[in-house]
């Protein structure tokens, strides 16, 4: 199968909001079971510049941003969020992703912040994710990369260990059991 990875562009952002909904659907289910609907909520704070995506046959299949200390990758729209999600559900949104995804990165300007990777469903476990990660890898200008990944996702720690990344520290999760997973993992890549 043929992949091309590529820097975002504008014209991509409805697709990137889809594969984030898609991939990170358990995570939205609280809000919204609706894929489409949380596309829709997000896609308005798609900070295109900081996505790559991954091309098959012209369909975009997978994404992940690359962020840094001076910025991240999603942002919140409190309007769009009560629109699509509903006046309370919009308000609790607000809340919760904007610590989520607005949250500062205490990195210094060389380390690039992994973040939303994410393969849409008929194209998981075929390799994208990990010619996803080494094409952003070498098209982006860090010297060094940081990414998180819960203890239960277990495929995702093994591609980031084939990768090259290695843990550096972990953090107990505040409402684990509500979550469904226990900590956060952290792991580091240098060039």
């Amino acid at each position: 199968m043929e992949i091309i990875v590529r820097k975002a562009k504008d014209a991509d952002r409805e697709d990137i909001a889809y594969c984030i909904s898609e991939a990170f659907e358990k995570d939205f289910s609280v809000l919204c079971k609706n894929i489409k609907t949380t596309a829709k909520a997000i896609c308005s704070g798609i900070m295109t510049d900081k996505f790559y995506v991954a091309e098959h046959n012209n369909e975009i299949i997978g994404t992940l941003a690359v962020s840094d200390c001076n910025g991240r990758a999603v942002i919140t729209d409190r309007t769009s969020y009560k629109r699509n999600f509903g006046f309370i559900k919009g308000m609790i949104a607000c809340i919760v992703l904007k610590e989520e995804f607005e949250s500062k990165l205490a990195y210094p300007i060389t380390t690039g912040y992994l973040e939303f990777v994410s393969v849409k469903k008929g194209y998981r476990r075929m390799g994208i994710a990990t010619t996803l990660i080494k094409e952003s890898l070498r098209l982006s200008e860090y010297t060094d990369y940081v990414l998180d990944v819960t203890d239960i996702n277990t495929s995702a720690i093994n591609c980031y260990t084939k990768l090259g990344f290695s843990e550096f520290k972990r953090i107990k999760e505040k409402h684990g059991k509500q979550k469904g997973f226990n900590e956060k993992i952290y792991m580091k890549y240098k060039k």
